[in-house]
């Protein structure tokens, strides 16, 4: 906070991480649920992912290539790739170069890891599944078509409810 030359306050700079705790620490407090989580995502990263096919950079697609291959390596090594399905999207979120869209995706990507877990028991195919629409994504962010890169990610959002759901129906 700053005095301005006639006398009031304006902020100077945001510290978005700050801002991003107490968000979430905001909505933890209120025990939002996965279903509520799901319908978060689905209002606000389709639309990250088309302002990332319009705006990302080259060192974006690289980024974003390089989290799918470290992805596919981890895989191969026997190790959960949830942190990776998290890192995916916060780079999409990072690639819409908006802030609060990022503030937005990351706050979300960390009520969902609290609230699903760090290694949800999806199966193999799942997993595959999983990968495959990051591919999509990313195939639509590398090639610029925004409406591509949003029903994508809309339609890998419900494919990962339907799937969380019936992992909820086999361990109930």
């Amino acid at each position: 906070m700053r005095h301005g030359s006639s006398g009031g306050h304006f902020v100077r700079a945001v510290d978005v991480g700050l801002l991003r705790r107490d968000f979430t620490t905001l909505l933890r407090l209120g025990r939002v649920g996965v279903s509520e989580l799901i319908e978060a995502r689905l209002f606000i990263e389709p639309e990250v992912a088309r302002l990332a096919a319009r705006r990302a950079s080259e060192e974006d697609v690289k980024t974003l290539r390089g989290a799918l291959e470290e992805r596919a390596d981890v895989v191969r090594d026997g190790v959960h790739p949830r942190l990776h399905d998290i890192a995916f999207h916060r780079l999409v979120g990072g690639a819409a170069r908006n802030p609060v869209h990022s503030l937005l995706v990351d706050t979300v990507m960390d009520l969902e890891f609290d609230a699903v877990g760090p290694q949800p028991a999806l199966t193999a195919d799942d997993s595959a599944q999983v990968a495959a629409a990051h591919r999509e994504i990313f195939e639509a962010i590398l090639k610029h078509q925004p409406e591509r890169a949003g029903e994508a990610m809309e339609a890998h959002i419900m494919d990962v409810q339907r799937r969380l759901a019936r992992r909820e129906r086999r361990t109930s």
